[in-house]
């Protein structure tokens, strides 16, 4: 395997930071700015997301979440790592690492799910952060709360076999 990389503690608790602070109009025309603000290269813009390059290749970042008015910025934080336990642990910690830092750029979360995809939310008024450990790498979320609360209802009728 090559060296695997992450963003630093600082690196992630600013960006972190900067999605907080961001306002911006949601709408996938303005895409190419957002990109360009925060020094990410745009892939592809489709009809309702766009696909984007954030510092760890193709597809390493997206926007997405509606037709016109997206809700959605995704950024991998992480490079991928091997599905085995060294690979696991890299995750892992780098999650770990992660949170701490956000938490002293954010304050305090509003909601912790651990398990083997782990999350960490930060609540404001209308987004709310949230860093998400998948199995082979972790990334960093802007969401609108209103997708932010359909995905939970869909997430709780899922559970309850009502899907």
């Amino acid at each position: 395997m090559t060296e695997w990389r992450s963003l630093t503690a600082p690196e992630v608790a600013n960006l972190a930071a900067r999605l907080r602070s961001l306002e911006w109009s949601w709408l996938l025309t303005d895409v190419p700015a957002l990109a360009t603000e925060f020094g990410w290269t745009v892939e592809r813009i489709g009809p309702s997301s766009a696909r984007l390059d954030t510092g760890f290749g193709m597809a390493s970042g997206d926007v997405s979440g509606g037709s016109e008015r997206l809700g959605r910025i995704r950024v991998q934080v992480t490079d991928f790592a091997d599905d085995d336990s060294a690979g696991r642990a890299r995750v892992r910690d780098a999650f770990t690492d992660m949170a701490v830092a956000i938490t002293g750029a954010l304050g305090s979360p509003t909601l912790r799910e651990p398990g083997k995809e782990a999350e960490i939310r930060w609540a404001g008024a209308e987004t709310t952060v949230r860093l998400w450990q998948f199995t082979s790498s972790v990334s960093l979320f802007l969401m609108t709360n209103a997708l932010l609360a359909t995905e939970d209802q869909i997430t709780e009728m899922d559970e309850q076999g009502l899907l």
